[in-house]
């Protein structure tokens, strides 16, 4: 598994669904090794999971490793300290592939550039599944020579997999009509899975530890613009009754944080994020597609908190309008309308029964997204 992502200790969001595809892959009797960008930080582990090994892929020296993790490459690279790993992990990365891949029997990519085009060039015939995410689809599209990276993107692989219905239509609009019809039926879409959730505990008293006593919504997730928070800060100023809670860190927090009425929390995992789920009423992903056009995929978060069994309501786009249907399994609002998200804050609050109908039906959402309903396809497509 090539990855420009995962997680840096137990707890790191970082990358945390490729770790998740490596214990389920793992959990079936597969051994999975591993490469990712060494972290900055000398304390990262990696996590120690059965039957999964990581090994960390020196690409710059101390100091210098500003590229990868945190808020992620799409923010990280607005510094110039980001840049040199651009160029030097792709190397570094197919160096360590090229010296390990005798021992592989298939390869699985995350993130097309460059893990993707790497596999490409070390698999020789093994199979390849490249898994593309929001981020990937959407630097394709801005590059110049897009249709030819995209090609070579799609011919590196035997199978991709990407992270929305909409963002496999978006890839196969950028190839040549005369790739494009041999891609198609290599190319599927499916959100990234979940694992199963943990025991929360009495969800009374939990609330007393917590110190809520109105009616909560929670928004988990890494505190970036494409996450769209400021806009569920606005729809509950002033509101009566309606307390937002937020969940995750970034380098946005700071502006969200002075942005309004919002209980900030940090970063959660674990039976931490298990109890905030229980605790809480309802579930906000209000993501907001950015001025140059990128969109999300599928929120995992969202995923989790549906099979959690809480009432959802998110943005109308992207794979959050795949996966949730409005009025039967969520309550969906357009992007950037933080009156939308208002009127369905105060739906829920004051409607008990509608709060249990859509959490009825969120948690039929998130099992069929549980990873070990979905690894046996990830087997089929590594030809397994």
């Amino acid at each position: 598994m090539l990855t420009t992502s995962y997680p840096r200790l137990d707890g790191d969001a970082s990358g945390a669904f490729v770790r998740a595809m490596a214990r389920a892959l793992a959990a079936r009797g597969h051994r999975l090794e591993v490469l990712a960008p060494r972290p900055a930080s000398a304390r990262a582990g990696p996590p120690d999971d059965a039957g999964v090994e990581v090994t960390w892929v020196d690409y710059a020296p101390d100091g210098l490793r500003a590229t990868f993790y945190g808020a992620g490459v799409p923010d990280n690279v607005r510094s110039p300290r980001a840049w040199p790993g651009l160029v030097s992990f792709p190397y570094a990365l197919h160096r360590e592939a090229a010296r390990r891949v005798t021992g592989w029997d298939a390869l699985v990519s995350h993130w097309a550039l460059p893990s993707a085009l790497v596999a490409g060039r070390v698999r020789g015939e093994r199979p390849h599944l490249a898994v593309l995410h929001s981020a990937d689809v959407h630097l394709l599209a801005r590059v110049p020579g897009r249709a030819t990276w995209a090609t070579r993107v799609a011919a590196s692989a035997s199978e991709l997999l990407f992270a929305s219905a909409e963002q496999r239509a978006r890839f196969l609009d950028l190839l040549p009509a005369r790739t494009r019809g041999a891609v198609e039926s290599r190319a599927h879409a499916s959100a990234m899975g979940i694992e199963a959730p943990q025991p929360a505990g009495d969800r009374r008293a939990l609330r007393r530890a917590l110190g809520l006593d109105r009616f909560t919504v929670l928004s988990l997730g890494r505190l970036v613009p494409i996450k769209g928070v400021e806009h569920a800060i606005d729809a509950v100023r002033g509101l009566d009754g309606v307390e937002l809670v937020i969940a995750g860190d970034g380098p946005s927090r700071a502006a969200l944080e002075a942005r309004g009425p919002a209980r900030f929390v940090g970063a959660v995992a674990g039976r931490d994020k298990a109890a905030l789920f229980a605790a809480v009423d309802a579930f906000v992903v209000p993501s907001a597609p950015l001025a140059s056009g990128r969109t999300e995929g599928t929120p995992t978060a969202a995923l989790e908190a549906a099979r959690a069994g809480l009432p959802i309501v998110a943005s109308a786009l992207g794979g959050l309008a795949e996966v949730f249907a409005h009025e039967r399994s969520a309550l969906l609002v357009r992007p950037r309308d933080a009156l939308g998200l208002r009127r369905a804050f105060v739906r829920l609050r004051d409607d008990a029964r509608l709060r249990r109908r859509l959490g009825r039906a969120a948690i039929a959402v998130g099992r069929r997204y549980e990873w070990p309903v979905l690894a046996p396809h990830l087997e089929a497509l590594l030809g397994g």
